[in-house]
C-alpha cells in the first residue's frame, strides 16, 4: 500500500527548477533515504511532503489516517521553556496525552540522558544548535508517529550516538524519510534510496549499496544511448552535408530524425568541487595555549591545558559530545575568553573558522549577495594555481554564474555551508 505518493510535481525558485514533472511513492513500512548533492531540493521535498511547502504543479497525496512527524534540519523551540517540558509539551499536544504525562516525562528522560541531555530543568535558550537538533530528535522519535520525516538526523551526533539512533530507527514500526550525507548510516537502517537529481526523481529498492549498482547501470545505459546518438548522428550528417533534400516522404521523415537525435537533450553530469589551498607564510611562532581554563557554571570543560601547535600540523579534536570540542576551537578564534591562563596566537597567523552552525542574519546576511559576501573578504585569493577572483574561486564550488548573484537568503541549507 502506498502511504506517501509524489505525483509529477514541479517546484521552481526564479529560472531555477528543484523537480521537473518529477514522481515517487513510498510504501507502508519502507525506510527510505533521500540522496542527491546540495542545493538539489532534498529538504524542499520534505517540507512538501509535510506540507510546509506546495508544489508550483502536480501533488503530494498521504495515506487516510496515517500520523507525520517531521525533524527539520534547523528546529526552534521557545528560549524560555525548560527542555523537558518542551519535548513534553510536543508529545501531549501531538497526541492529547496530558492525562499521561508522567510516563512521557519518563520516556522523555531517558532518551534525552542517551542523546547528552541530562539537566532537564535547562532552559531552551541556552543550548547550542547541536542540543536542539538532538532535543528535537527526541520529540521526533517518542511520538511514535506513523511515518517518520527527518532531515539530517546524525547532524551534531557523536559516534556512539549515531550507533543508539541507528538501532532506533531500525526497531522503529512506521515508516520513515531521512535525508542525511551518512552513507554508512544510509546502509543500515534504509530498504529505499530516493535519488533527486537535475529536477528528477529516481527511485531504488535497495539500501545505499544496491543504490550505488543501480545508480551506475543506469548510468552506463544512458552513455551507450549517447554513444549510439552520436555515431547515427555522424551518418546522418554526412548525409545532410551530401545535399539531402526532403523531395520524398522516405526524405522528409530522415531529416526530422536527424533534427530530432541533434536537437536532443545532452546527458548532464555531475560537477566536483575544486578546492585548492590558500596559504600564507607562518612565523615560528603559530598558536600556544598554556594552562588554560574554561567553566561554565559549576561544570568544567577545559583543565590545565597546554598545547603549542607547530608548522604544517593537521589535527583532529575527538571526544563525545559536550566535553569541549567546539569550545576549544571558540578560544582559539578569539570567540569565547579562557577563564585563565594564557592564548598566543602568532603575529603572521591568520584563521578561517567554520563553525558548527551558519545563523542567518549574525554569520551572514540574508539580502547580501553571493559574490559580495566572498568579495568582503578578498576581491582575489592566492592559490597554488596563482591569482583567482571571487567569481572564479565560487565557480569551484559550484556557484555558477546566475548564482553569484543571487541573494544568500535564497540558498538551501546545503549551499550556505558550501558558501561558507
Amino acid at each position: 500500500m502506498n502511504i506517501v505518493t509524489v505525483d509529477t510535481i514541479t517546484k521552481a525558485y526564479g529560472q531555477r527548477k528543484l523537480f521537473d514533472e518529477a514522481s515517487f511513492f513510498l510504501q507502508d513500512g519502507e525506510k527510505a533515504g533521500i540522496v542527491g548533492i546540495n542545493g538539489t531540493g532534498k529538504s524542499t521535498l520534505l517540507k512538501m511532503i509535510v506540507g510546509i511547502k506546495k508544489p508550483d504543479s502536480g501533488s503530494v497525496i498521504l495515506a487516510n489516517g496515517y500520523t507525520v512527524c517531521y525533524l527539520p534540519q534547523t528546529p526552534v523551540f521557545d528560549d524560555n521553556e525548560t527542555v523537558l517540558y518542551a519535548v513534553v509539551k510536543k508529545l501531549a499536544t501531538g497526541e492529547n496525552r496530558w492525562e499521561n504525562r508522567w510516563n512521557i516525562e519518563s520516556e522523555a528522560k531517558s532518551m534525552m540522558t542517551k542523546l547528552g541531555i541530562t539537566d532537564f530543568e535547562e532552559t531552551c535558550g541556552h543550548l547550542s544548535g547541536g542540543q536542539k537538533k538532538r532535543l528535537a530528535l527526541v520529540a521526533a522519535l517518542l511520538t511514535k508517529a506513523d511515518i517518520l520525516l527527518l532531515d539530517e538526523p546524525t547532524n551534531h551526533l557523536d559516534h556512539a550516538m549515531s550507533t543508539w539512533l541507528e538501532e532506533e530507527l531500525q526497531k522503529y514500526k512506521g515508516s520513515m524519510i531521512m535525508v542525511t550525507h551518512d552513507r554508512y548510516f544510509l546502509d543500515s537502517v534504509t530498504n529505499r534510496i530516493i535519488e533527486v537529481d537535475k529536477g528528477s526523481i529516481y527511485s531504488y529498492s535497495t539500501n545505499y549499496s544496491g543504490y550505488l549498482e543501480g545508480k551506475a547501470l543506469r548510468e552506463d545505459i544512458r552513455d551507450a544511448q549517447e554513444r549510439k546518438r552520436q555515431s547515427i548522428l555522424r551518418v546522418e550528417l554526412e548525409w545532410v552535408k551530401r545535399g539531402a533534400r526532403a523531395r520524398s516522404t522516405k526524405q522528409k521523415a530522415r531529416l526530422e530524425r536527424y533534427e530530432e537525435l541533434k536537437n536532443r537533450k545532452v546527458p548532464l553530469r555531475d560537477e566536483q568541487v575544486e578546492l585548492g589551498s590558500v596559504s600564507s607564510r607562518l612565523g615560528k611562532t603559530t598558536i600556544e595555549l598554556d594552562h588554560i581554563e574554561k567553566s561554565f557554571g559549576n561544570k568544567s570543560i577545559i583543565r590545565d591545558f597546554t598545547y603549542h601547535f607547530l608548522k604544517n600540523d593537521r589535527i583532529g579534536i575527538v571526544g563525545p559530545n559536550g566535553c569541549g570540542k567546539s569550545t576549544l576551537l571558540k578560544i582559539l578564534q578569539g570567540i569565547l575568553p579562557a577563564d585563565s591562563g594564557q592564548v598566543v596566537i602568532g603575529p603572521t597567523v591568520k584563521i578561517g573558522y567554520f563553525a558548527q552552525e551558519i545563523i542567518l542574519g549574525k554569520e551572514m546576511n540574508p539580502e547580501q549577495r553571493v559574490i559580495d559576501y566572498i568579495k568582503d573578504v578578498a576581491e582575489y585569493v592566492e592559490t597554488e594555481d596563482g591569482k583567482i577572483s571571487a567569481a572564479r574561486l565560487l565557480e569551484r564550488f559550484l556557484f555558477a554564474g546566475e548564482d553569484q548573484y543571487g541573494k544568500i537568503g535564497k540558498l538551501s541549507g546545503g549551499k550556505r555551508r558550501r558558501l561558507y
